[in-house]
This record gives C-alpha cells, structure tokens and sequence, in this order.
C-alpha cells in the first residue's frame, strides 16, 4: 500500500478531523501529512507537530525551488502547503499518507497524485447544521460565523471534483461515549464540582506509544463533543499538548494549581486505576497534596481497592484524601468502542 494517498477535505464544521483521527487510530499504516505554513504558531503548536513553521520569505524561496506539492497564498505572506519532503519522508517509512486540507488545496492533490490519490469530501448534512455546529463551538462572531457559512456554500461547488462524498452528522462519534457523559452529569450535578476539566494528554506512559491517537486531533473532537451538550459544564483543556514528555499526573496537576491558584482541583478516576495508583509516579505527593475522587467500574471491588490503597498510606505515613463517589456503573470504555469499530460493528447507540 505505500506511495498511495487519501485525501480528506470539508468546509470548516465538517467534522473532518474527527473523521481523519478515527481513521489514524484505526489504521497504524496510515500516517498524517503535516503542512507547511507561513502564520506564526498558535498557543502550545510545536514546529514538525501541528505544522512546519516558516517564514513568509522562507515559503517564497522554497515555491521558486519547486519545494511543495501544492500551495495557497490565503492572503498577504500567509501561505499554506504540503512539502514535497514530507511526501518522501512518509512514503520512505512505508505508510500511506493521510491528507487533512482544504478544498482547495484537496482539488490540487488529486489533480497532483492523480490515480495514486482516494480523494474524500466530507460535508455536514445541510448549510444550516453547519451554522449550527460553527455556532457551538462558541469560538467565532456571529459575523465570523456567516462569513464561514459562505466560505462553505461556496466550497460544496467542488464536491463533485472527489472520488467520494461522505455526510457526517456525528462529529462526536469515537471520543465522547455515554459512559463518559453519565459520569459527567453526575459529577456537575447538584452538589457536585463547580465544572469538569476533560485534560486531553498526548500519551499515559503506561500505554503502548504506538496505539496513541493524534492528540491534538481527539482535543478538537472532545471539544466539538463539549460544545454539544454545555449542560455538562465540561472545559476541554489541552495544558498538556504543550508539555515535554512523559505526561505525568502529577505534573499537570501542578500546572493546573499554578496556572489557576484561586482554584481547587480533584483527581477524579475510575476504581480500575486505584490498585496502580502508588505506582504512579510522585504518588505520595498526589495522594497527600489532591483530593481524589473514585467512581466505580465493572469488575472492581471500589471499597476493598481503597482500603488496601488506605493501609499502603498509613504503612508509609502518606495522606490519604480520595473518596468514594457514587457515580453511575457504565459499563463502557473508548477502548471497547475503538475495537468494536476496528472489527465494524455498529456503536452509534453508545456514542453521545
């Protein structure tokens, strides 16, 4: 399957890097195309990771030495396009390139690889649920909004230009189950957190590195998923896409407290991390310094679990602030549902 090509294109609200990220998670011989652009990094963008970075008189000297696969000048020095480098660089490693780019740029791939290229567009089910789903995200003016509406009705003109045309009406599909959602509820129920910080991490260094999904991918999948239900009172944070590696617990949550001193923060995890957790590194500083609150899982004995946790504490003269709480048993986990998609079973019961 190497020097073949799949490109992903939509107007913006389409859900098309939710789509791409399954397919990333799905197929490990599949690799993503990282662009090239000429607008300075946003927030916690690393060079190599969510873009190459380049200077707009850098991406002028590399169009005139014939260096990109396509390009599009946006407007005055900001310029967007696929390095001919990166091409080589994937296809050296045997994989099948993945393309996440704009229409425009997608009708300029195809035309460039030609039948070595699977072109997809991706669109939402009508003008209006694309209004809809720009305005959820809560990110844009209204007037910003109605510009990227147009931008859209304009750009759907050009699916006929791809081998395939794909409607997607669940952009939250693989990152946000009903489990997580009923524990969310109950956590910002009556009596319960102010709100929930969903801390997506770009690697547990207790998983395998090779079965992680593009983090800053599913970020914006859990945020498309939190803008659909605000009632959950959930703030999808990414303080940890901007960390060196190894992501440790213990490390995020003192950026939290130093980040936001004027607030308390409580570790909440499932009853199935409670027997690992002394393993985890600076476990007697999260044991000792955060609350912790416990929700039951399938086949965990929560109570038993914490009283052996309690007992290691008092052994090593630790403090011990994690609790118990009564949140709803779901028997449910994004890994089950990764696996079910992954042998094509049907999970769109369980999805939020």
């Amino acid at each position: 399957m190497s020097n073949k090509v799949v490109i992903f294109s939509a107007p913006s609200g389409s859900g098309k890097s939710t789509v791409v990220n399954h397919i990333l998670g799905l197929h490990p011989e599949m690799e993503f195309s990282v662009s090239a652009t000429s607008r300075p990094p946003r927030g916690t963008e690393r060079d190599g990771v969510e873009y190459y970075f380049l200077t707009a008189e850098e991406f002028r000297r590399r169009i005139e030495e014939d260096a990109f696969v396509e390009y599009e000048q946006v407007y005055t020095d900001r310029y967007y396009g696929t390095l001919k480098s990166e091409v080589e660089r994937i296809w050296a490693g045997g994989h099948v390139i993945i393309f996440d780019v704009d229409v425009k740029g997608g009708v300029n791939l195809k035309k460039y690889f030609g039948d070595a290229a699977l072109s997809v567009f991706i669109k939402a089910p009508s003008v209006e649920a694309l209004r809809q789903r720009l305005i959820g995200r809560g990110t844009d003016t209204p007037e910003a909004i109605e510009e990227r509406v147009a931008k859209a009705a304009e750009e759907l003109t050009y699916e006929d230009k791809f081998d395939y045309v794909l409607v997607n009406d669940d952009l939250a599909a693989a990152f946000v189950h009903i489990g997580h959602r009923a524990i969310l509820e109950y956590l910002t129920g009556p009596g319960g957190f102010d709100c929930t910080y969903l801390i997506v991490s770009p690697q547990n260094p207790f998983k395998d590195p090779s079965k992680a999904l593009n983090a800053r991918r599913r970020f914006e999948a859990a945020c498309e998923a939190a803008a659909r239900h605000p009632e959950l009172r959930v703030r999808v944070d990414d303080i940890e896409l901007g960390m060196d590696p190894p992501n440790y617990t213990i490390r995020t949550l003192d950026a939290l407290k130093s980040r936001e001193p004027e607030n308390s923060f409580t570790l909440v995890m499932g009853a199935d991390n409670l027997e690992g957790l002394p393993r985890w590194r600076c476990s007697r500083r999260i044991l000792s310094e955060y609350e912790i609150a416990v929700y039951p899982r399938p086949g965990y004995d929560s109570a038993a679990l914490l009283e052996v946790l309690r007992e290691h504490c008092r052994k090593r003269h630790i403090g011990c602030h994690v609790t118990l709480i009564n949140a709803p048993m779901v028997d449910l986990s994004s890994t089950r549902i990764r696996k079910d998609l992954a042998r094509g079973r049907d999970v769109s019961a369980l999805l939020m």
